[in-house]
């Protein structure tokens, strides 16, 4: 298991994304920002990205990445989430 931080930009106005959010909200998870999510998952950083493109279009944006321990933040509520001892780093 690991923790991924989850970052995307929706391009297209209009369009229903409920089905990315519905994708994202099926692992554990903190989503505080608009448009970036922390991901507790077993998967790997590619299947998160193959996982969610069927829920996107192809001029949006996704970008995963795998994080450590080693972070820093100021003033966000996924701080408190990230450092619980249920994270599986």
């Amino acid at each position: 298991m690991a923790i991924y931080i989850f970052s995307y930009e929706l391009r297209k106005p209009g369009k229903d994304y409920n089905s990315l959010y519905a994708y994202l909200r099926q692992f554990t998870h903190c989503h505080h920002q608009t448009s970036t999510w922390f991901l507790d998952t077993s998967r790997t950083c590619a299947q998160l990205r193959d996982g969610a493109t069927a829920h996107v279009d192809p001029n949006d944006t996704i970008f995963v990445a795998r994080l450590s321990q080693d972070w820093a933040a100021w003033n966000t509520p996924c701080g408190d989430w990230l450092n619980d001892s249920a994270r599986n780093w």
